[in-house]
């Protein structure tokens, strides 16, 4: 019996700004590509900023064949079997930061993501965190003395305008201090603080290793900063068009515009690519 095309292959993908369209919906042209990847031996799954709930409604249309790396690489989720498979938490020195952060700009907008959360804790609100919460159709929950919620924390994320926010990334370093965190942009608006360690590319190598993929069998696709140990990690590392300028100059391989059906668009020149070879 022939091999199939892609078997023994991983394709990880982020969703805003690489699979989903600027309408934040999957085309048919990359449901298709991915059924088919799928159909001919590949494992498909995400890596997103996205929680358990804000990912699910995606995993759902799609033919998610391994556990998907959420919040940004903090967590690696099994939605087969709606268990976390691997998670970094946010050290209790996270509160400083965030403290020294919320001082030096009091109008940033300020969100705490719990594990196996529906949604944030909104700390401080802000017109961005009203759209962000919007967009994601979170619910709408206050935390202002967060330092009462319950842990663990997987990630703090701060939203601003992209020129506020900035200002606050120019002393993220001063503003971390000694904890045992990293920062992470991951949108125009959104600074995240992460545990050390966590990284979609950290996640990657995690992922695979479990699933017994090599990682000269893995493609993942991104378009900003954090995406970008992602790329660096998997065994081709592939750019949306869109993409950040630092993906684009670190990439093995650069793709089309998110809103031109990337994923199959990676899909064909990879099949092209493996076919090649036989």
């Amino acid at each position: 019996m022939d091999q199939k095309v892609f078997s023994g292959c991983l394709l990880v993908t982020d969703l805003d700004g690489t699979l989903l369209g600027s309408d934040k919906q999957i085309s048919k042209e990359n449901l298709a590509a991915i059924e088919r990847f799928v159909e001919e031996g590949g494992l498909f799954t995400i890596a997103t900023g996205r929680i358990t709930a804000s990912a699910r409604r995606y995993v759902e249309q799609l033919p998610v064949k391994a556990p998907a790396i959420l919040y940004n690489g903090a967590v690696v989720y099994d939605y087969e079997r709606d268990e976390t498979v691997w998670a970094k938490e946010l050290p209790e020195s996270v509160i400083g930061v965030m403290e020294r952060a919320m001082q030096r700009f009091p109008e940033l907008g300020v969100e705490i993501y719990e594990e196996n959360g529906d949604s944030p804790y909104i700390v401080r609100e802000n017109e961005t965190t009203l759209r962000h919460r919007a967009i994601e159709r979170f619910p709408e929950k206050a935390a202002p003395d967060y330092t009462t919620l319950s842990k663990p924390w997987m990630k703090v994320l701060f939203a601003w305008e992209p020129k506020r926010l900035d200002e606050v990334a120019a002393v993220a370093e001063e503003l971390k201090g000694t904890a045992d965190v990293i920062w992470v942009r991951s949108d125009d608006k959104y600074l995240e603080l992460l545990p050390a360690g966590a990284s979609k590319g950290h996640a990657l190598e995690q992922l695979a290793a479990q699933l017994g993929i090599h990682s000269e069998h893995c493609v993942a696709m991104g378009d900003h900063l954090n995406d970008l140990e992602m790329i660096r990690r998997a065994g081709i590392g592939i750019a949306v068009a869109n993409a950040h300028p630092d993906l684009l100059q670190e990439a093995n391989h650069c793709c089309k515009h998110h809103n031109d059906h990337a994923v199959a668009d990676v899909i064909a020149w990879w099949e092209e690519k493996r076919s090649a070879r036989v």
